[in-house]
């Protein structure tokens, strides 16, 4: 009886011994894998500082997320992340493209740099990959993606006259959510990491634009990169931002007009004091 209790104990430290070191190497393998997919598909170099999968699936927890900046800008990342939890199964994870049902990221932070007369962001997109993508490259479909607690940090840079205001702006924005990501029209197949990181950085400098802490000139440069941008990664996108964006456009379009009526006004003002002056004639001498 002995012998078979040590064999079942045996059999049982081998049984354990075997699934921690597939759980650990599957850690290593999905935090491998989302470094190599984003550093490739952004062209950025992008660092994780560690994978969870749960042991029976359904969640994954990335920790310690940072893609760097492109060239030409100072700020080290663009993007950095503490924490992001991920609700998908085993299944899914081996399912091409991947389905997640679930993204949320916590407290993200966001840098958008001006320099060299462009967003970051926008140099992100100049600088994509442009060859097609191949079988190894990694397709989502994100059912559901939410950002809370983030910060978008925007650095005037090079635009005359707003460095010497501040040489940064911090603003803290609401929670934004984005839904059915990659099976939008023409992207029934998923997407790749590029543009679900673009979607979230997008949608983030989308709110940021809501803030008043923001100068009017710094606001409508980023509503022009914005649009811009989003228009090019899909309509479906597109829509979203339009309604996360459709509040602040109302008001900056509104102070536009605004300001262009003040200077209608004022021209006109001008010309009548003008023909005004043209019209008096001159005093005879005596």
């Amino acid at each position: 009886m002995k012998i078979i209790k040590w064999a079942v104990l045996v059999i049982l430290v081998l049984v354990i011994g075997t699934i921690l070191v597939v759980y650990f190497n599957l850690n290593r393998i999905v935090r491998s894998t989302v470094e190599t997919q984003a550093t490739n598909s952004l062209n950025l170099t992008t660092t994780l500082g560690s994978a969870n999968l749960s042991l029976f699936g359904g969640s994954l927890g990335l920790n310690d997320l940072n893609i760097a900046s492109p060239q030409g800008f100072s700020a080290p990342q663009m993007l950095s992340l503490d924490d992001a939890s991920v609700k998908v199964s085993y299944g899914q994870l081996r399912s091409d493209p991947v389905r997640i049902e679930n993204i949320e990221l916590k407290g993200p932070k966001l840098v958008l740099e001006h320099a060299g007369g462009k967003f970051n962001i926008n140099a992100v997109m100049d600088q994509m990959p442009k060859t097609p993508e191949n079988e190894e490259t990694l397709k989502l479909i994100v059912d559901n993606l939410k950002v809370s607690d983030a910060q978008v940090v925007i650095v005037p840079g090079d635009i005359p006259g707003l460095s010497a205001i501040s040489k940064e702006f911090v603003v803290p924005i609401p929670a934004v959510e984005l839904k059915n990501i990659g099976t939008g029209e023409g992207n029934q197949n998923g997407v790749a990491v590029k543009q679900v990181v673009m979607q979230v950085v997008t949608a983030m400098s989308a709110k940021a634009m809501d803030s008043e802490k923001l100068p009017e000139e710094l606001r409508t440069l980023l509503k022009l990169d914005v649009n811009q941008i989003s228009q090019q990664l899909g309509k479906e996108f597109d829509k979203q931002v339009a309604n996360l964006t459709q509040q602040v456009s109302q008001k900056l379009d509104k102070e536009v007009s605004k300001v262009q009526d003040e200077a209608g006004k004022a021209i006109e003002k001008g010309l009548g004091d003008l023909l005004k002056k043209t019209d008096e004639k001159p005093k005879k001498e005596e």
